[in-house]
This record gives structure tokens, sequence and C-alpha cells, in this order.
């Protein structure tokens, strides 16, 4: 009987060594799976980057040739025009899209000015109907808020924060106590989702100057922005979107897509003259597309003028902002 307990104890004992090295063969086979896993995405993630780099280069040369080849920088016209001078693709900061090397990389270019620039505190009125009080005694506090966060000294603005008041929400390097430095800051001060409807301009590198428009730019003014400045329904507003979608889908015209009165409105209130400064936007993909990587690129894009280049011997053109997702 003892024999035969001492060999059952025996093969229970193997079994669990069994069952423990089992265990720990699914681990380190599952462990070498997940590095495989990631060393494969770092791998393509870094593929992806450089390929969505010389995408962003190849795009800023062909918007440079383009902007030599028909120096009228229209936007929203229609393409024979340019077809009866040159069969030369369209590349110019409207939006639409562009294929390079294969269908999972492409690239589009855009405006870098929006309704609202950070360092112009007037420009967060600029498409409030002046009848419209709360929204403007909204703006008011804001831009206290965004008052005090850049004023050197300690004084509080009536719906303003200083040093004290973010001290008590734990947030004791703010504020700044000087002009922002990123437009991004913006998304730091209480009440901006009331205030920012949309992308802000941003704010250029030191040495760099964003020249005012009266107008902003069609192609990169928000759905809001476009109702407020025209003051339209939700339903004219969506028309006016699906038109300006068709126009960077299809090339199809605004004036063929929108009521007449309506576009001349939109002429009136929004610029549709393509400006020095551009942003090179580039979608890279993976063939099954499970991994992706967004790349932009701000440059000004006027050969004419010298702050184009990065250097004083004018051999390198300066890049202004590189962000990647």
């Amino acid at each position: 009987m003892r024999n035969r307990r001492n060999k059952g104890m025996a093969l229970v004992m193997v079994l669990g060594v069994l069952a423990v090295t089992l265990l720990l063969v699914v681990h380190v086979m599952t462990v070498c799976e997940i590095i495989s896993r990631d060393a494969y995405a770092s791998t393509k993630r870094t593929e992806l980057r450089y390929q969505a780099e010389s995408g962003a280069d190849h795009a800023f040369w062909m918007h440079l040739v383009d902007r030599k080849l028909f120096p009228s920088r229209k936007l929203g016209v229609d393409d024979d025009s340019r077809l009866g001078d040159s069969d030369f693709e369209p590349w110019i900061a409207d939006r639409r899209g562009h294929e390079l090397f294969d269908a999972n990389c492409q690239a589009y270019i855009d405006t870098i000015e929006r309704t609202i620039r950070p360092d112009k505190p007037d420009t967060f009125k600029q498409n409030i109907n002046v009848d419209d009080t709360e929204a403007l005694e909204i703006v008011e506090d804001f831009l206290d808020v965004l008052g005090d966060y850049t004023d050197t000294d300690s004084l509080t603005k009536l719906a303003g924060k200083e040093e004290d008041d973010y001290a008590q929400e734990g947030l004791r390097s703010m504020p700044r106590n000087g002009a922002l430095q990123f437009a991004e800051e913006l998304f730091w001060l209480d009440g901006w989702t009331e205030v920012v409807s949309g992308e802000v301009t941003m704010i250029p590198p030191k040495g760099k100057t964003i020249a005012e428009s009266s107008k902003p730019s069609f192609f990169s003014a928000s759905p809001t922005e476009i109702q407020r400045a025209l003051d339209l329904s939700d339903s004219e507003v969506d028309e006016v979107i699906r038109a300006r979608e068709e126009w960077i889908r299809s090339g199809t015209l605004l004036s063929d897509s929108l009521d007449s009165a309506l576009f001349i409105n939109i002429q009136g209130a929004f610029s549709f003259q393509e400006s020095d400064y551009a942003c090179f936007v580039v979608s890279s993909a993976t063939q099954e597309g499970e991994i992706r990587i967004l790349y932009k690129a701000v440059r000004e894009v006027n050969l004419s003028k010298n702050t184009i280049f990065a250097d004083s011997a004018r051999e390198a053109f300066s890049i202004w902002r590189r962000t990647v997702w």
C-alpha cells in the first residue's frame, strides 16, 4: 500500500512539474511573440515616418513648381484654365488629396491661417455678431484669463486668474507671464472650449512673422466659423460643407454646387487667395492599414522672400514646425 501511495505521489509531482514547465514555455512563447510584434510595429512606424517625411518634401517641391508655373494663386477655380497652359497636376493649398508612391500614402496641402490668432486677442471676436451679447461676454471673460496668463503684473482681471489661483489648482508653473510661445497653450486656460470652435493659427518661430489677412481662408474655416460669419442655419452650413468636400474630392466648382447668392456671400466673407505659408499633411499606412503615421510640416512657400530660407547663405529651406502622430 505504501509503495502504491508513493508511486501516486510521484506521478502527481511529475504531472505538476510538467504543467509548470508547460506554463513557462507558453509564457516564453507569448513574450517572444509580443516582442516580435513590437519590433515589427516599431520597424514599420520608422519606415512609414521616413515615407511620410519624403512625401511632405515631395509635396513641398511640387507646390513650389506649381507656384512657379501658375503665378495666380486663386483657390477654387476651374482646373480647365490651368490645363490650357499645362497638364501639371494642381498642387495648391485647398486640401485636395494626392496619391504618393502607392495608394497607402496620400498628401494634401492646407493653409496655416485660421480665424483665431492666439497672439491677436481681437480675432477671438471676429466672427461673433455684435448683437450676441452672451457670446461676447464669454469671449471677454476668456480674454481676461488670457490677459492674466500673458501679462507681467500680478493684478487679477475681472474674470482672470493669477498665480495664487493656479497654485490652488496645483498648477504652480502657471501663468506664463509673457507672450505665448505655442498656440496650444490656449488649451490650458479656462473657458477655451466655449471660445475656440476650430483650429487656431500657429505662433511662428522666433524671427518669423505671419502676414495678417483681412479674411479667413474658406478652405480651412471650421463649420462653426462659417455659420457665424454668414449667419447660416444648420442645414445651410451643411450644404456649404458638402460643396467644399465635393471640390476637395472631385474638383466640382462651388458655384455649381451652391446657390449663387450664397456663393457671393461666401466670397465676401472668406478669402480664396492662397497665402505664403502652407502645411503639408501626409498620411502613410501599411498595406493592411493596421499601422498609420500622420505627418505635418509647416513651411513658408514664397521663393521671393528671404525668410523662406533657414540660413543666410540661402542654401536650406526652413521648416517652421513638424508634428507626427
